[in-house]
């Protein structure tokens, strides 16, 4: 890295190198607006020249100048490959560009007063652009190139898997030319050189003579050369220029005129090449985005509704726009069916076969359906995987599955899983969570004859997880990964307020975990509620109306303990704190005329459960959209919402016009008899 002296140094550059930086500078200052790089100019004798002051950065990019020993120092700080890619694009253009400008004024000082020839630069520089096929524009090129002299013969040849094609000559020239057909002239383009001789013989003293071959530059009398060069400056062709008569010369100046033409010449295939990229990756993205249109058609099914006891919501994140992750759901009579799977892999692949095992399944239950009764979850993943094995086994994938029937008549979860992440419950009855498991292995990792079904109880309030392997392990920058932890604990403090919430908490703090970094696997995710007044109908309901105040609180206090006496204390101390809670924000949120907007309550008494409404006229607040409290002390307010949720087993919020609507379930918790 240069040093603050070397930096300062410029008034002891020599002429030569101070002109070069003056034109540096000039070429640069578009983009002068750009803070975040630094330029540097180190001539060959060492000193560096500031062009672009900015921040310098370990190991710059170097970009080697050709008109002297000295380089460009690009001392840069992207945000990401993109960016970076971008910049060194065009500080590489601007430096092309300022050689070109060079090569010119050398031209132009060189040709003199020579206006023909002036006419022609500017012809084959301007006129050329004109064309849109790049095969036109270079053929274009060379004709006019040809046209500078009587009796000039052009060609420009290629490179394709290691031989020579004419792309673009006047004169028929085989297709099959190799850069040894060529001897010197050949070596010495490979060398990045440009090749010129003159002379009696001149073709054939430096040219082979290849046996079957009719190349017509061997009676070449003038013969010269040129690399075609790609923006990594690796020769891919070459231009080459004969004349069969001694009547003219190359010489000094028409080398350069054949350097400012391959120049030219590179420049249009580098860009019709940037421009067939950009198209192809149009093209890809279009594909993508219509593949990720189909995999959201067959591998992602729509959460059902209107399930008077459940509420469902689902979602699902590719990690590369299509995944090989699979969901969907079935409404039978009595039962709902919720299945999820993850396909070894991402991309297209694990994709198609997502939709090949989901295609399995549907067609599995078709066809057991016609027996005339609901087939069970064992009967259906034995169908399907008789079918599966064999396939998933040539492919040398597996798939992970869990499939769940939710029965309403019976209240119990019937599950086959097959080596899927198990089934993550949240029990509010009791408070605990707990993992529901299977112990059979993946599909396609061997034929398996007898697969295994679980039941377990479903319980008013419970709150069912089913996720695919890439929600736990979300990566922070450090490699840490989410877990069953924090996902747990992110269940039991969202879990009140519904599938919806719950399932963008977990997306969001999973996000926040990875702090920017990539989502290196497929996010699926599941949220089955049950109701919290699921089969219990209310015994008693009260009504009441309270003045929108805070110095109303103790009055509202009495009523619901004088509504809801005789429930157990650890169920009314739950309900009261939430309700008292949910009262002063009322209060103090509500209309400012508190006798015409009074906050209206009804409490609903059951055998298994208790519900507040309490409804008011006033401006929207959700408290359910409050951030959660900072126990650390760095942020204020959030405790009292986060107190509604951590003592309603089930709480909603909505608006109908200009009244905000609040319920708080509490499920009772009877206290056990004594013996």
């Amino acid at each position: 890295m240069p040093n603050d002296q070397s930096i300062a140094s410029e008034q002891a550059l020599t002429p030569s190198d101070a002109s070069l930086t003056h034109r540096l500078r000039q070429a640069f200052s578009s983009l002068s607006a750009l803070r975040n790089i630094r330029l540097e100019f180190r001539t060959g004798a060492g000193n560096s020249v500031l062009l672009l002051d900015g921040p310098a950065m370990p190991d710059p990019l170097q970009f080697r100048l050709g008109e002297s020993n000295g380089c460009v120092l690009l001392h840069e700080n992207a945000s990401s490959d993109t960016e970076r890619f971008l910049l060194k694009t065009a500080v590489g253009a601007i430096l092309d560009k300022a050689e070109v400008e060079k090569r010119e004024e050398l031209l132009l000082d060189e040709l003199g007063t020579n206006w023909e020839s002036l006419e022609a630069l500017y012809e084959i520089s301007t006129d050329v652009l004109r064309f849109g096929d790049v095969r036109n524009a270079l053929s274009r090129l060379i004709e006019r190139f040809a046209s500078l002299q009587d009796g000039m013969h052009a060609c420009l040849l290629l490179t394709r898997n290691g031989i020579l094609h004419p792309l673009a000559t006047g004169t028929p020239v085989p297709d099959d030319i190799s850069w040894d057909d060529l001897g010197a002239l050949g070596q010495t383009v490979q060398e990045s050189r440009t090749f010129l001789v003159n002379g009696r013989g001149a073709g054939r003293e430096h040219v082979a003579v290849v046996p079957g071959k009719v190349m017509p530059w061997t009676t070449a009398s003038s013969l010269a050369a040129a690399p075609i060069t790609s923006r990594r400056q690796t020769v891919i062709g070459l231009l080459l220029v004969w004349r069969d008569d001694s009547l003219f010369i190359f010489d000094a100046p028409f080398s350069r005129l054949l350097e400012a033409i391959t120049h030219q010449a590179s420049m249009l295939l580098e860009s019709d090449r940037l421009n067939r990229t950009m198209l192809e990756n149009d093209r890809l993205a279009k594909e993508i985005e219509i593949a990720s249109s189909i995999q959201q058609t067959l591998l992602l099914g729509h959460a059902p509704v209107g399930i008077s006891w459940l509420r469902i919501s689902s979602v699902s994140a590719a990690s590369q726009q299509i995944d090989g992750d699979f969901v969907d759901f079935l409404k039978h009579d009595n039962s709902v069916d919720v299945f999820i799977g993850d396909v070894m892999g991402k991309g297209i692949g694990a994709a198609l076969v997502g939709a090949a095992t989901k295609s399995q399944f549907l067609r599995a239950i078709a066809n057991l359906a016609i027996q005339g009764k609901v087939p069970s979850p064992v009967d259906i993943i034995s169908r399907a995987a008789s079918r599966l094995g064999e396939r998933l086994i040539e492919l040398e994938r597996f798939v992970t599955l869990c499939y769940a029937r939710f029965d309403s008549v019976r209240r119990c979860i019937d599950f086959v899983d097959c080596g899927h992440t198990g089934i993550l419950v949240h029990r509010k009855h009791t408070g605990e969570t707990f993992f529901l498991r299977g112990e059979d292995l993946p599909l396609g990792i061997y034929m398996v004859d007898e697969w295994h079904q679980h039941s377990a109880p479903v319980m008013p309030g419970d709150t069912f997880l089913l996720f695919s392997d890439g929600v736990t392990e979300t990566k922070d920058p450090a490699g840490e990964l989410f877990g069953d932890e924090r996902l747990i604990e992110c269940l039991e403090s969202w879990s009140s307020l519904g599938p919806d919430i719950l399932l963008k908490q977990i997306c969001s703090q999973a996000e926040e975990f990875r702090s920017g970094g990539p989502q290196t696997d497929d996010f699926s995710c599941i949220a089955i509620q049950v109701s919290a007044d699921a089969d219990d109908n209310p015994i008693a309901i009260q009504n009441g109306e309270f003045l929108c105040e805070t110095g109303e609180l103790p009055a509202f206090r009495g009523w619901l303990e004088a509504s809801l006496s005789g429930i157990e204390p650890e169920s009314m101390m739950r309900l009261e704190a939430a309700a008292c809670e949910i009262f002063v924000n009322c209060a103090v949120h509500g209309a400012a005329h508190t006798r015409e907007n009074p906050i209206c309550v009804r409490s609903f008494m059951g055998e298994k459960h208790v519900r507040l409404e309490v409804r008011h006229q006033g401006p929207a607040f959700d408290p359910l959209a409050i951030p959660p409290p900072s126990f650390d002390g760095s942020r204020d307010g959030g405790f009292g919402t986060f107190i509604v949720m951590r003592s309603a087993d089930e709480l909603r919020y909505c608006r109908d016009g200009e009244i905000n609507l609040i319920s708080i379930t509490i499920i009772r918790r009877k206290a056990p008899e004594a013996t």
